[in-house]
């Protein structure tokens, strides 16, 4: 059956009024929920950073497992006050969720599988995950002290300016979404704030990048800075022509601790997506700082090696309450159009995950409803496919634009679940399409609509 929303013409007021009846029967209009995969071995992200409201929720995927944090199964904690957890993970009790209402440490546990199989859970007072979002929906030739940056240092010349167009990087859910910027080799910095300043748990910084021009010496053009300085430096990101293009990292200034650059080359005119990484070590004076560097797809959970890192230095670790972007000298700096910006606290925020059930034989062309939904902020999406194929899985907004693509690859015959996440969307209506084309000419497309509330 293929269905099309968007040739049809469904009036707009229809979309309120379905909207509004989901947005009355939704229970979680508040907080974010954060999911947890459950598997042989693992629970997936194993660690995560939350806010008291959120909440945490383990799903099954295979194997029997529990998820306990009670204090007294070795090797469980939680803060004082919080309410204790024991709840089976299985195929018969395929779920269960905690509401974090306290602040703290929760350290838990699968009792079958202990100690090798475990997770935890870091909950600050409030503020959410995502500390900003910046996706250059601006026009183009705009400077982008018009939207909420601020210039501190560079003179009067070259302003950092809103360019068009944006990048593109599968999967990642800020991809081709408004415009971009391009950090020139002279002129004015700027920084933007988060939300709230950040100093505990981990911090990733993502980004989509394309270097059009590196030079000998190298220089850094993004950093991220305490709320309140324009100078104290930290997580310094470079481009430097030594013996092909590479990438640096320096905690903060190279007398420090040092700059450490990529083992790889990377190409000019080409889009990556690199994931900075702070990792506070509470008790000690020497907070960790590492990058990630991908060239394509987003692993659903952190790399235990990063592509630089991790990074330390003699540098005092600071509250971080900025990112900055820096257009060095014109003797030393890069070319780069940045786009997709996002800082948060997990690794799940900005990575989208296909999980391919194997050992499940199909005879199906088939796209499922998305659970949960209504969502907040992410969801999980489960397709089958009876024969190998091209698959293309798009998420669309109420008036057809293309807001993600999900899946844009051959596949073999299965049952697969992809994950969605609408951190960078507003509320409403959305649709999703599955598009499937085989080698023996058989086509098959389904749209579904869901609902995101925040």
């Amino acid at each position: 059956m293929k269905i099309n929303y968007f040739r049809n013409g469904v009036s707009k007021i229809a979309f309120l009024i379905l909207a509004l009846i989901f947005f009355t029967a939704g229970s979680n209009l508040h907080g974010t929920t954060h999911t947890v995969l459950v598997q042989d071995f693992s629970f997936s992200p194993a660690n995560l950073n939350v806010s008291v409201g959120d909440t945490v929720r383990w799903q099954w995927v295979s194997g029997f497992h529990t998820t306990t944090c009670n204090g007294t199964f070795p090797g469980t904690s939680l803060p004082n006050g919080a309410a204790a957890w024991d709840s089976e993970i299985s195929s018969g009790t395929s779920s269960f969720s905690y509401a974090v209402t306290v602040a703290g440490s929760y350290v838990y546990k699968c009792q079958p599988h202990a100690p090798d199989m475990g997770g935890t859970i870091t909950a600050s007072a409030g503020g959410g995950s995502v500390l900003l979002t910046e996706n250059f929906s601006y026009p183009a030739g705009d400077s982008l002290g018009a939207h909420g940056w601020v210039s501190f240092s560079g003179g009067a010349t070259n302003y950092l300016a809103v360019t068009s167009p944006g990048l593109v990087y599968s999967g990642y859910p800020l991809s081709n979404i408004g415009n971009a910027t391009t950090v020139l080799t002279n002129g004015q910095d700027a920084y933007k704030n988060f939300t709230s300043p950040d100093s505990t748990g981990n911090l990733y910084v993502s980004f989509m990048i394309n270097v059009s021009s590196i030079q000998a010496a190298g220089d850094y053009f993004t950093a991220l800075l305490p709320p309140t300085s324009t100078t104290l430096y930290n997580a310094r990101f470079y481009v430097r022509d030594t013996a092909g293009f590479r990438f640096g990292l320096s905690k903060s200034t190279a007398a420090s601790g040092g700059i450490f650059y990529t083992q790889n080359t990377y190409s000019l005119n080409t889009t990556y997506l690199v994931v900075l990484k702070v990792k506070r070590n509470p008790g000690t004076a020497d907070d960790e700082f590492s990058a990630f560097i991908f060239s394509s797809g987003i692993p659903s959970s952190e790399p235990v090696t990063p592509s630089i890192g991790p990074v330390t230095g003699t540098t005092t670790d600071n509250t971080i309450g900025r990112i900055a972007l820096r257009q060095g000298s014109s003797a030393n700096a890069g070319v780069e159009i940045v786009d997709g910006i996002q800082v948060s606290k997990n690794w799940s925020d900005f990575a989208t995950s296909i999980t391919n059930y194997e050992n499940i034989v199909t005879d199906s062309y088939e796209l499922y409803q998305n659970y949960p939904n209504p969502f907040n902020p992410a969801t999980s999406i489960k397709f089958n496919i009876a024969e190998k194929g091209f698959v293309n899985l798009t998420v669309f907004d109420a008036l057809g634009k293309e807001v993600q693509t999900l899946v844009n690859d051959s596949k073999e015959s299965g049952l697969y679940t992809v994950r969605f996440n609408g951190n960078n969307l507003n509320s409403g209506m959305y649709f999703y399409r599955l598009t499937y084309s085989g080698s023996n000419g058989k086509t098959f497309t389904e749209t579904k609509k869901l609902l995101l509330i925040k």
